[in-house]
């Protein structure tokens, strides 16, 4: 029977002689901070399971497989992660169409425009910017996120929360 020792003493040669392998391998498919954590949990799912493993040639063909594994179960929890998001975003559109639609029938006398061109002054810099560009200059998510070199996703952001702020300091009914 073999000692705690000598088995924590094959487990860390067995490591030492896949885990770089099985990193670089994990990165093809991921980002490197996610593939060094998916080979370090192939490694304590093994550790953990007390059983012992006889090191042999299929050895290395099993732990390519399991982080194979993690990574398209990762892969697959982002795409149902980015779904979501996209779903919640395109609804956000939605509302913001509705909210404008009620906004323009609403805001005919000049004096309901001027507390609306007021409110969007004290709106913060950036969210004014984005939201300007995007309102009054009509420009799409894309052209704004490049030309102010901010991803799509901080653009969709930073309009949201302008019509959120406007909204509440306009006390707009939808």
């Amino acid at each position: 029977m073999q000692t705690n020792d000598h088995i924590q003493a094959q487990f860390k040669q067995l490591y030492e002689r896949y885990a770089p392998g099985l990193i670089f391998f994990a990165r093809k498919f991921v980002d490197n901070q996610t593939a060094e954590d998916m080979v370090h949990d192939v490694f304590l799912r093994i550790w953990n399971r007390d059983t012992v493993m006889i090191v042999d040639e299929t050895v290395g063909s099993y732990l390519f497989r399991a982080v194979q594994n993690s990574c398209l179960d990762y892969l697959k929890r982002q795409t149902i992660r980015n779904d979501y998001l996209s779903r919640t975003i395109a609804e956000l559109k939605m509302e913001e169409l509705t909210v404008a639609d009620n906004t323009v029938t609403r805001l005919i006398d000049r004096e309901q425009i001027d507390a609306v061109y007021k409110a969007i002054d004290r709106l913060p810099e950036k969210c004014r910017e984005v939201f300007i560009l995007a309102y009054i200059e009509e420009k799409k998510n894309a052209e704004i996120a490049g030309q102010l070199n901010i991803s799509v996703r901080t653009v969709e952001a930073q309009i949201y929360k302008a019509l959120k702020t406007l909204r509440n300091v306009l006390k707009v009914i939808p």
